[in-house]
């Protein structure tokens, strides 16, 4: 009967585990729900998607250099009654203390070093880009018995730590500066063909000259020679359409 029950809400983004004498006899989803009156408590669990960063991890290559590695993962409970059956700390406002959560970051963290480790350091730079799809598997495997699903998983940052940051720097900067030379070697040689070609078109037609002057709209200068005496002397000069 209604008089032996009474009403409880669980929030949107949340549920509601359902004990009765101390055992959970089932989940409650968002709502208002009556439960019997006697026995009963809900205990409300926050099963909204969140995204965690799992801090720098200094990882060692197959040879020896260092990598500094950030990682986010987003996670969300799935299935209420595993995650409370796998650790405490339900009720915790913190739920980064919780053993749960804790799971999920070492999991993101063993598989970060297991991938890492397996690599050269010139071959784990350059496949970086794979690595967050690569560990996917492993994380989401190691989560399922909390009750967690890994929704994903990226790469933030890679970092060179050490001695070998610097020599990535000077290595990055002869690459750049030999890039920029190569750029204008090819600028030059490129003018210089240019030039060739205009040398010997003018050569094999000498008009084009004439037809380059009139198409800049400079005038041409004129020069007037008189005198008969074949000496050739200049006795005025100026510009036609003057």
């Amino acid at each position: 009967m209604a008089i032996f029950t009474r009403k409880v809400t669980v929030y949107e983004g949340h549920v509601g585990l359902h004990f009765r004498g101390g055992l959970i006899v089932g989940v409650l989803p968002a709502g208002r729900t009556r439960i019997p009156l006697f026995k009963s408590e809900i205990v409300r669990l926050d099963v909204r998607p969140r995204t965690d960063v799992v801090g720098g991890q200094d990882v060692t290559t197959l040879d020896g250099a260092t990598l500094r590695v950030t990682l986010s993962v987003s996670s969300q409970v799935v299935d209420a009654m595993a995650y409370y059956r796998s650790g405490p700390d339900v009720l915790g406002s913190d739920k980064m203390a919780s053993p749960q959560l804790m799971r999920v970051h070492q999991a993101a963290q063993i598989a970060l070093r297991e991938w890492v480790m397996a690599r050269a350091f010139k071959d784990a730079f350059e496949q970086r880009v794979a690595l967050a799809a690569d560990i996917l598997p492993a994380v989401s495997a190691a989560t399922v018995a909390s009750g967690i699903q890994v929704l994903a998983l990226n790469l933030l940052d890679v970092n060179v730590v050490g001695a070998l940051r610097s020599s990535m720097a000077d290595l990055l900067k002869a690459e750049m500066e030999g890039e920029a030379a190569l750029t204008r070697a090819r600028a030059e040689a490129a003018t210089m063909r240019s030039l060739l070609n205009t040398a010997r078109l003018v050569r094999e037609h000498p008009g084009l000259l004439e037809l380059r002057v009139l198409s800049s709209g400079q005038k041409p200068k004129v020069t007037f020679v008189v005198g008969g005496d074949g000496k050739g002397v200049v006795a005025a000069a100026g510009e036609t359409g003057r």
